[in-house]
């Protein structure tokens, strides 16, 4: 049993194989982020999970269930992404941090939204010293589409704030400073 109390959240958890439905427990006033980055612990712990083959349709078709599972350990490593929970306390002012729009590639679709980063620092060294779990704001999700250009895409979803693993991106690109009220991604301009 958890030796403080926790609040509960229900998660929509993306691995390389999974999605898995369920519950997670939050510290009261703590984010997904904060959690998930927590040191020595290797498991995020979910109650009532459904499992389905790893995908995109929201909500799943039941047809597709896998199982239904009272407890899961979940490997924190294997976890690309999850929708759930409250975004990231900020642990810093506000003035000192600013919003940066990326998009984080996976095979076959990529997580578009905006990135908390301290002013001035270039995003290579901030990914190179950010704990891997983070937050992204106004996030979107985008199926890569053939013959398609990526800026003609379309949000399959939109998120509120989406809790990314960086170490589980394949890429990350960093939206090209244009017009600041065009908010779509390009990457070739």
């Amino acid at each position: 049993m958890y030796r403080q109390p926790r609040e509960a959240y229900e998660a929509r958890i993306h691995t390389t194989h999974y999605r898995l439905y369920g519950m997670m427990y939050l510290i009261p006033g703590g984010g997904t982020a904060d959690l998930l980055n927590a040191e020595g612990k290797n498991y995020l712990p979910t109650t009532g999970v459904l499992l389905y083959e790893a995908g995109h349709q929201h909500p799943p078709d039941p047809k597709d269930l896998k199982a239904s599972i009272n407890f899961v350990a979940v490997q924190k490593n294997h976890i690309r992404w999850l929708v759930g929970g409250r975004p990231a306390t900020l642990r810093t002012s506000r003035a000192m941090v600013e919003r940066r729009r990326l998009a984080l590639l996976y095979s076959g679709y990529f997580l578009a939204g905006d990135l908390e980063v301290p002013k001035g620092v270039r995003l290579s060294d901030f990914l190179s010293l950010a704990k891997p779990f983070q937050t992204l704001h106004s996030a979107g999700l985008y199926l890569l589409q053939p013959q398609r250009p990526v800026i003609e895409i379309e949000p399959y979803e939109r998120f509120e704030f989406v809790t990314v693993n960086l170490a589980q991106a394949e890429g990350v690109l960093e939206a090209p400073t244009g017009a600041p009220e065009d908010t779509r991604l390009t990457l070739f301009g």
